[in-house]
């Protein structure tokens, strides 16, 4: 017999939201839905049937919440590049030892493991996610993320006495492109996959963690170079 906690844990929401809570709940519910079809599949791939299908919604509902697709992936990517941001702001604590440019890029680089899926879109935000939305819908996007921008570039610009004023945010912009492009090289076709499994394709394989790793270091040695 199911007990009735279990019962009501596995009822879907109801079809009308009323209240803030039940409205942000709903919300929750179809990025996490999204999510979970992004992860499994690719962005072309997921559908917004899908999705409320996932959610046990209406389609219309999910399209009350999330116009376009691209509001919904861009809504998406702003969890989790800010849950991200807050991440590598706790990684930047003064902590034991001293900073050098090896260790931040390291930090960096590291801090993006397991991000497969925010990285993944950060690839499509300019190309995809920004082509089919309003200002309105962008603008408090941007703006949260210039903040943030400006926060953890100053915690960056902290860490390395070597960098100047201005340095920090400019590093992370510089990162977001190598992340960009990384993500794209290390993202294989499976037909690309098994081509680049032959021993002597080995220089043409991303290992997206090392390069970015060292991508950054290089960056940064020239910033001290200077």
């Amino acid at each position: 017999m199911v007990s009735q906690s279990a019962a009501k844990a596995r009822r879907p929401l109801p079809q009308r939201a009323r209240k803030d809570e039940d409205k942000e709940a709903r919300r929750r519910l179809i990025l996490d839905e999204a999510l979970e079809l992004y992860q499994a599949t690719s962005y072309g791939d997921v559908k917004m049937a899908d999705v409320a299908e996932r959610a046990q919604l209406a389609k219309g509902t999910v399209f009350l919440y999330f116009p376009t697709k691209e509001a919904l992936f861009l809504a998406l990517l702003e969890d989790l590049l800010f849950t991200w941001f807050d991440k590598l702001d706790g990684l930047l604590e003064p902590g034991d030892g001293a900073w050098t440019g090896p260790r931040l890029a390291r930090t960096v680089a590291e801090s993006l493991d397991g991000e497969e899926a925010l990285t993944r879109l950060l690839a499509l935000l300019q190309t995809v996610l920004e082509q089919n939305v309003t200002a309105a819908q962008l603008r408090p996007f941007k703006e949260r993320l210039l903040a943030a921008l400006l926060g953890t570039g100053a915690k960056v610009e902290a860490r390395l006495p070597f960098l100047k004023a201005g340095d920090g945010p400019r590093f992370i912009m510089q990162m977001n492109a190598l992340v960009t492009g990384l993500r794209q090289m290390a993202d294989l076709a499976p037909v690309t996959r098994e081509v680049l499994a032959l021993p002597h394709m080995a220089p043409l394989r991303v290992d997206f963690t090392a390069e970015l790793t060292a991508a950054l270091t290089t960056l940064l040695r020239g910033l001290e170079a200077r």
